[in-house]
């Protein structure tokens, strides 16, 4: 057994692997199903723990210096494989308690993480100048990957904006076709348009992968997807399910079409991936789930570098 303040000099300095830290915590059950997953230290191995979760900043920072760390520490030992930066939110990083896709494409490859854990498409657009440009000029990737749009649809209950109420002559694809819906996904195609331009106007070669999710499946009790459609009326559990799958078709079919505007911009569509058992909580695949997203988007990985002859040895 260690004290807390020992487990938290340890997710400060970042150099201890997150399975060895994972059995000293544990998720707080308030906020299990939260973009910004919170846990708490487990009082039968850690002595002088209160209960109390960890600051959200605290896990994303602790994952993000441990990825960016065991990268350098690959360059420094002479790996010469494919080198990738990767950005976005939970379901590239989701600290410590889950494995998530960058975890699994992380066996293969060497990633440098800038990911975190609740952030939105407009927040790391935002941010791009404090995290995406230098360490693509840092790190000289292969691949720049990005995750995002998730957050921004549905935090705050901000679903029950973009969705009509029911009607039972609607179809489940009418509620992925309302005028906010229409404006809401155009922002955020417009969001990773100026991106992607800026990014290739100054590394033309780099390729970009992203993605548009599966399709959640929304709880009973669930904040973020299932009682923002209960307040639009769509109480039918298979209702709410065949919704969420309209829209996040319509999400990853204007994500698809973004891509074909720009050359060396791939999405990868991960609709489907998921089976009903592979969903850790209602948004967030569990660790064995990752991978099948994860397998999807190293299969892309590995057409492009065979059409780039880059190295196809994974790392050791």
């Amino acid at each position: 057994m260690i004290g807390i303040q020992e487990l938290l000099r340890r997710l400060h300095e970042a150099t201890v692997e997150p399975r060895d830290l994972a059995p000293m915590v544990e998720m707080d059950p308030a906020h299990a199903g939260d973009f910004d997953p919170q846990v708490r230290a487990r009082s039968d191995k850690v002595a002088d723990a209160d209960g109390e979760p960890f600051l959200h900043r605290t896990l994303n920072d602790y994952s993000r210096a441990w990825r960016q760390w065991r990268f350098r520490n690959l360059i420094d030992a002479g790996y010469d494989g494919i080198r990738i930066v990767s950005e976005g939110d939970s379901w590239f990083q989701y600290p410590i308690i889950r494995d998530d896709i960058i975890d699994h494409l992380s066996e293969r490859y060497a990633i440098h993480s800038l990911g975190r854990a609740g952030d939105t498409l407009a927040k790391i657009i935002e941010e791009q100048d404090e995290d995406i440009f230098p360490a693509l000029g840092a790190c000289e990737p292969h691949f720049f990957l990005i995750s995002g749009g998730g957050n921004d649809m549905v935090g705050d209950g901000y679903l029950a904006e973009l969705v009509g109420d029911y009607a039972p002559e609607r179809e489940p694809a009418d509620y992925a076709r309302t005028d906010a819906f229409n404006a809401f996904i155009g922002r955020l195609v417009q969001q990773y348009r100026e991106l992607f331009r800026r990014i290739k106007s100054q590394y033309p070669h780099l390729h970009i992968l992203f993605h548009g999710y599966d399709a959640p499946i929304p709880g009973d009790d669930d904040c973020h997807l299932g009682a923002p459609l209960k307040s639009r009326g769509i109480t039918d559990k298979r209702l709410q399910v065949a919704a969420m799958q309209a829209i996040m078709r319509r999400y990853n079919d204007a994500l698809a079409a973004l891509a074909g505007e720009f050359k060396g911009v791939h999405h990868v569509d991960c609709m489907g991936s998921l089976r009903m058992t592979d969903w850790g909580d209602p948004m967030h695949p569990s660790s064995s789930g990752s991978r099948r997203p994860a397998a999807r988007i190293h299969a892309r990985l590995r057409e492009l570098a065979r059409e780039l002859g880059l190295p196809l040895h994974l790392r050791p």
